[in-house]
């Protein structure tokens, strides 16, 4: 089976810098693929630029924890009226039905938001991977069946020769990431036959890129990415600052 390859980038739409770092990456380097996120600041611009740039395929990144509901989603948001941040909360959350039924409307809001600014989304993941939570395998699945997304991420991460072990929470989320991928394909979705991007942050992207790409492993396989400008990055808005910048570049390296 020959390899063919997705590289995607999480969070268009998070801020202006990150939008328009993901648009140079596309531009000037290996990036094929983004996700919207319909819950930020950005979102709204994001959604316009994507329908100026048709050569870039762009999903929905739908988002539980971070930014403002496109729902009344009253369990799962804050009194600030935007999404609580703390993924243990939202497990707790979670254990309500009612709050399950919630996460259900609200992911189809976004995407249906999405859909309603003109965008074809070509797949859908989720920000933090909180769509990996088992408790929302059934809502995420039934969002999926009831906008025709046929195409989902389960980040289960491949193996790349001496990469150092995962941590136990990116083990736990890999084994949540199985656990999706068969219940998506029971219920007629499809996913990649491979991923990887739980292991980059924090390390030299490029590097660890060239050694997946001399020998990737068969079949569909998503690169995750999170490339960006800081000009507008707060810090306590996400972990993720200097390594947008980082990878970014990494991205636009013509030796790749």
């Amino acid at each position: 089976m020959p390899t063919r390859l997705i590289v995607n980038a999480d969070d268009f739409g998070f801020s202006r810098g990150v939008t328009d770092g993901i648009l140079r990456c596309h531009a000037q380097g290996i990036l094929t693929s983004t996700t919207l996120m319909t819950t930020m600041p950005d979102g709204d611009r994001a959604l316009g630029l994507a329908r100026e740039h048709p050569s870039l395929g762009v999903g929905v990144h739908l988002s539980l924890t971070q930014g403002k509901p496109r729902s009344r989603c009253r369990r799962l948001a804050g009194r600030d009226g935007e999404f609580v941040r703390s993924l243990p909360r939202i497990w707790l959350k979670l254990r309500s039905r009612a709050a399950r039924q919630e996460a259900r409307d609200e992911l189809i809001a976004q995407i249906e938001y999405a859909r309603s600014h003109g965008l074809s989304p070509t797949h859908v993941d989720s920000h933090k991977h909180v769509c990996h939570i088992p408790a929302l395998h059934e809502p995420f699945i039934a969002a999926c069946k009831a906008t025709g997304i046929g195409w989902v991420r389960t980040a289960r991460e491949a193996a790349i020769p001496d990469m150092p072990r995962m941590s136990l929470s990116y083990r736990r989320l890999n084994a949540y990431a199985g656990l999706l991928a068969q219940r998506i394909r029971a219920a007629g979705l499809q996913n990649t036959d491979w991923f990887f991007g739980l292991a980059p942050p924090g390390r030299p992207p490029a590097a660890l890129w060239r050694r997946l790409f001399a020998n990737p492993p068969a079949g569909l396989g998503e690169v995750m990415v999170h490339p960006g400008f800081l000009r507008d990055v707060p810090a306590g808005e996400t972990r993720l600052i200097q390594e947008r910048v980082t990878e970014m570049d990494a991205l636009c390296d013509p030796s790749l």
